[in-house]
């Protein structure tokens, strides 16, 4: 009995000293690994931007949005950065609620809904053109750093976007949360302007409510319906009707 425990004792002993450096090994494997993607997300990521910005066309916002939507990914992948750069403080996404005001000209369009149509156009369009998902991982990275930037369009992200950002975390281990929760709309996200609404109608179907500058806020003269694709603006319930414009 003495011999079998001892021999017990050796096997568990032989174990323990051969296993975990094994585990160990593999364990820094997988960290390095993940280290590298992160460098390459800030490198390659930030040098694809970059690139992207050299060959950026010029014109006004209203100009530049426009271009978003046809083309090569190459080329309305230079559009969003341009306007990346153009309207967000120092080209960093995550500061976004810095960006407020309408077009100039325009019934109700805010710039601030503009601002991130470039953003996911970029995300979108990168990722389509060699290397560019690191680009993608770039820009997502830098928005991630607003909070409420994550819960208000990554949490409820526009249709299509979920599954490409499954494949950017995926492919570039993008660190952080990206949990979605749901999909709202689709892009462009910039709102077409409808009329006049009530309150209690913008309530009723979950409308995002923009402030005097356009500007997401928790309660204010304008509300945004996300799913249709519509800004209104607010007339309190005073026995007012709801007035709709027709496009």
């Amino acid at each position: 009995m003495r011999i079998k425990w001892t021999a017990a004792l050796i096997l568990v002993l032989a174990f323990t000293l051969f296993s975990v450096p094994v585990f160990a090994a593999s364990d820094w494997d997988t960290f390095v690994a993940e280290m590298g993607k992160r460098e390459k997300i800030k490198d390659t990521g930030a040098a694809i931007v970059a690139d992207m910005l050299d060959i950026a066309p010029q014109g006004t916002e209203t100009e530049l949005w426009q271009k978003l939507w046809n083309g090569e990914p190459r080329w309305r992948a230079a559009a969003a950065v341009a306007l990346i750069s153009r309207m967000f403080p120092d080209g960093d996404p995550s500061r976004w609620q810095e960006v407020s005001g309408f077009v100039p000209g325009k019934s109700v369009q805010p710039r601030q809904l503009i601002a991130m149509d470039a953003f996911f156009v970029a995300v979108d369009s990168l990722s389509r053109i060699p290397d560019g998902l690191w680009g993608s991982a770039y820009l997502l990275d830098l928005f991630g750093k607003s909070g409420f930037g994550k819960v208000m369009f990554i949490e409820e992200i526009p249709e299509g976007m979920d599954s490409l950002l499954s494949e950017i975390v995926s492919s570039t281990g993008l660190p952080g949360d990206w949990s979605i929760k749901r999909t709202r709309g689709k892009l462009p996200i910039l709102p077409v302007y409808k009329g006049y609404i009530t309150r209690s109608t913008a309530d009723s179907r979950n409308m995002q409510y923009l402030d005097g500058y356009g500007s997401v806020a928790s309660n204010g003269k304008y509300a945004w319906d996300r799913d249709r694709g519509y800004v209104y603006q607010i007339i309190e319930d005073n026995g007012f009707r709801d007035v709709w414009i027709e496009p």
